[in-house]
């Protein structure tokens, strides 16, 4: 699916290797490059009789809270209790108050411990990437033109704009217009109420209704917080005569795809016939409607009665 959008988008998302290269004049001396002291992922200092063997601040699956549960079983037996250690945290290098830090939202945390004294400590550094929080989601929030301010479209731009959504493409999809059913997703949406939308149409702000994150809450399905996007409304002129489906010279077998659901169907349909006619995404996802067969082997897309673009159906093949 990477693949699939990034193509969409005009580019082909290829990471590898970036090397840097620092160059020295003959008159130069390498021992006198500075350079930072490496940052420990652990360090402790005292507590005899306790092992942080098993702590691995690395582990990016494990959550701070999660981490903390950890360390406290780590206390169990010992003279320490693992609750009443003084805890001074730190955020992106920032000391902040306990009760106001998120501890899921990504970025750089310093995380200490002692028990008052300077012969007992623990300092812990981790950086969390796996934050839930739509404003670490949508870190590029200037969307640029779009050509309407239906949800749709608003969220496709979001898309686009922070490459790293691609991955979660289903989710973010389903997190704000609902699951991918005909019934909810093959109609006009023209608002809906995670998506708020300025009157003047040059901004919207994607609201989860959550302020907190929990181990409760559900990664593959959930978001929490909200962001405020911006972009400007620039309506393209429709074709003077619609264009019919039926018959557009168009790839209808998509071939294997990841996943056979709504917007993996639409998305791939999209990247082989229309690659160079994204002035009209918001059309395409907008206006025309899939029906997934009950085997799951095809489908048909129906243009939108209304639609000022296309009209017809035409039948596709995949698996």
């Amino acid at each position: 699916m990477k693949k699939l959008l990034a193509t969409i988008a005009v580019g082909i998302l290829v990471s590898g290797p970036v090397m840097s290269v620092v160059s020295c004049t003959k008159n130069d001396n390498w021992n006198n490059i500075p350079v930072d002291p490496p940052v420990l992922s652990v360090e402790v200092t005292g507590f005899v009789g306790v092992d942080f063997k098993t702590i691995d601040p690395q582990n990016n699956k494990q959550t701070i809270p999660e981490l903390f549960q950890q360390l406290e079983q780590l206390f169990q037996g010992a003279k320490w209790n693992f609750d009443q250690l003084i805890k001074n945290y730190k955020f992106n290098n920032q000391s902040k108050p306990i009760d106001k830090i998120d501890l899921y939202r990504n970025g750089q945390y310093e995380l200490n411990f002692s028990d008052g004294t300077n012969l007992n400590t623990i300092k812990i550094n981790k950086t969390v990437k796996t934050s839930n929080h739509l404003d670490d989601k949508v870190k590029s929030i200037d969307l640029g033109q779009i050509t309407d301010a239906r949800p749709k479209t608003i969220l496709i731009a979001a898309i686009f704009n922070n490459m790293q959504l691609i991955s979660e493409l289903d989710k973010f999809g389903e997190y704000f217009i609902g699951p991918q059913t005909s019934e909810i997703w093959n109609r006009q949406i023209e608002q809906i109420d995670k998506i708020m939308i300025e009157p003047d149409q040059t901004g919207a702000t994607l609201i989860s209704g959550k302020d907190h994150w929990s181990e409760d809450n559900n990664p593959r399905t959930d978001y929490y917080g909200s962001v405020k996007v911006s972009f400007s409304v620039v309506p393209p002129e429709p074709p003077i005569v619609k264009e019919d489906l039926g018959q557009m010279k168009l790839t209808t077998n998509l071939g294997k795809l990841p996943k056979v659901n709504i917007l993996q169907v639409m998305m791939m349909f999209i990247s082989v016939n229309f690659v160079s006619q994204l002035n009209r995404l918001s059309a395409l996802l907008n206006d025309l409607y899939l029906e997934i067969n009950p085997d799951n082997k095809g489908g048909t897309i129906t243009a939108y009665d209304k639609s000022e673009y296309y009209t017809g159906s035409v039948n596709i093949s995949f698996s």
